[in-house]
């Protein structure tokens, strides 16, 4: 059974990642799929193997920090589709790990720009429509960085998604008479291609056997189920939660991670002075 036949469903940062694995499977339960990205080539090849798969998807560009942006998204997509039924907000940025001491003004700006104004201008530009058919789901993807704090990151990362745990709990409270949903989830040691290409592997299985209690970092999918679940009938009564999809990685730290997180600061610092 297809839960989510004939919903629409927009998914921001959809080009890759855990983005296209929540469109995938938002798809796949039988929902309408609005792809943005920065990209148009990265959605459009997403779009492509919804498609593929007998599913209907719109690709489109959109900066999510730019309001210009997401208010052509919405309308593209009532236009398309005749309506809004789920936003999934998971376009999202890290910089370069950095401490604060030696944090930009610059990168906290852009950090928070797309981590957090976005979240906030992307429900904004959908609010219209679903407010008028009374009925919307509203799903954020942040971190548990947004219920503790990032360790392997900046501040300014660890303040966008607190932010957004704010903003949360905040429009849960008022959107509820319109029916409206808002939760948000937390993944915690994601396994993406990025991650990957970004990480070796002795790093992410430090991260795996020392950090997350079940012994694996998380699948692209698990997130998308998660989202789909959300965004479906059975959740009609959870809203204004923070969701960690973490495999228990927030239960606690056992040991004092500021050597490693310094040295791989000092290591991304090295590596941006030679470019």
């Amino acid at each position: 059974m297809m839960e989510l036949n004939g919903k629409t469903a927009i998914v921001t940062g959809a080009g890759r990642g855990i983005g296209e694995g929540i469109a995938m499977v938002l798809a796949r339960e039988g929902a309408n799929v609005v792809l943005t990205a920065r990209k148009i080539d990265e959605v459009a090849a997403v779009a492509k193997k919804i498609v593929a798969q007998g599913g209907k998807a719109l690709p489109l560009t959109a900066d999510s920090s730019k309001k210009a942006d997401v208010q052509a998204m919405a309308a593209a997509t009532v236009k398309q589709f005749g309506g809004i039924d789920i936003l999934v907000n998971n376009a999202g940025i890290e910089a370069t790990p950095t401490l604060a001491v030696d944090l930009a003004e610059e990168q906290w700006d852009r950090v928070l720009g797309v981590n957090l104004k976005g979240v906030f201008l992307c429900i904004q530009a959908v609010l219209p429509t679903m407010m008028q058919h009374k009925k919307g789901r509203i799903v954020n993807i942040a971190s548990t960085a947004g219920i503790r704090m990032t360790f392997f990151g900046s501040v300014d990362y660890t303040v966008s998604k607190h932010g957004v745990a704010g903003l949360t709990a905040h429009l849960a409270w008022e959107l509820a008479d319109s029916r409206i949903t808002v939760n948000t989830i937390c993944p915690g040691g994601v396994l993406t291609p990025l991650m990957e290409q970004h990480s070796t592997p002795e790093f992410r299985d430090m991260v795996s056997k020392r950090l997350i209690p079940l012994g694996r970092m998380c699948s692209i999918d698990e997130i998308g189920e998660a989202v789909s679940f959300l965004a479906s009938e059975r959740a009609a009564m959870i809203t204004g939660q923070m969701l960690a999809v973490d495999g228990g990685l927030l239960t606690g730290f056992g040991e004092d991670l500021r050597p490693i997180v310094r040295k791989r600061m000092a290591d991304a610092k090295a590596a941006a002075a030679k470019r």
